[in-house]
């Protein structure tokens, strides 16, 4: 018998889910948000199961806290839980940076450079929501040439709450318009170059930097609340 692949339709948990990661990616529902089960059902015109399979479905994404008694609430780390996010972003991207730069360098600079040309374009319009998401989309092109797909799984565990934070608070530090552009830049140049020494160098300063700007932004935002 011929195999034929049978696509199933999302289901509808999934497409809760979906919807609500959206919504926090563009910045609908605030970190740190409480979520209530019963006005998610009703927006969405859905019943309070899938809501709740939704939830648990983003829990395990780390971007919802179930907490007992309590409900759910959109994530919002506290300085240890950011000093190892930060950790464990800045060891996997060093480490599939180098295997894109041996495995793909071709592929990997055209698509830093189109994520650099997309940053631009929103640094000009003072469009933060769309920087952030071309700042993510130049990071993920490491992954996505990194030859390896448990790479890309490994950091999905992380990937949604370091997209989360780096859209929410991109407005409190306005970085996109001044120190983030030109390492961007620098980190393309050095793949570039072919220089993976300086690629390292160039992502531990950028990533390395992640903690003390996004532990500022928070500060900011617990201010402006």
């Amino acid at each position: 018998m011929k195999k034929t692949p049978i696509h199933r339709p999302k289901s509808l948990a999934a497409t809760v889910a979906e919807n609500l990661k959206d919504a926090i990616m563009r910045r609908e529902i605030a970190l740190g948000e409480p979520l209530s089960e019963e006005k998610i059902a009703v927006a969405m015109d859905v019943s309070r199961t899938p809501v709740r399979e939704a939830l648990t479905i983003l829990q395990m994404q780390g971007l919802i806290n179930i907490l007992p008694r309590r409900g759910s609430i959109v994530f919002k780390p506290d300085a240890e839980e950011l000093r190892r996010l930060v950790d464990y972003r800045l060891n996997l991207e060093l480490l599939v940076s180098r295997l894109a730069l041996e495995r793909a360098p071709e592929a990997t600079l055209a698509g830093l450079k189109e994520a650099i040309g997309k940053m631009e374009k929103a640094r000009d319009a003072d469009d933060t929501l769309a920087y952030a998401q071309a700042d993510t989309q130049f990071h993920n092109i490491f992954f996505e040439n990194s030859g390896n797909p448990f790479f890309v799984e490994a950091f999905d565990i992380a990937s949604g709450r370091i997209a989360a934070l780096r859209v929410h608070l991109s407005t409190q530090l306005d970085l996109h318009r001044y120190t983030t552009f030109g390492e961007h830049v620098e980190i393309a140049e050095a793949v570039e170059a072919r220089d993976a020494d300086r690629l390292e160098e160039r992502l531990r300063k950028h990533i390395g930097a992640m903690e003390p700007n996004y532990s500022q932004a928070l500060k900011m935002l617990e201010g402006d609340q």
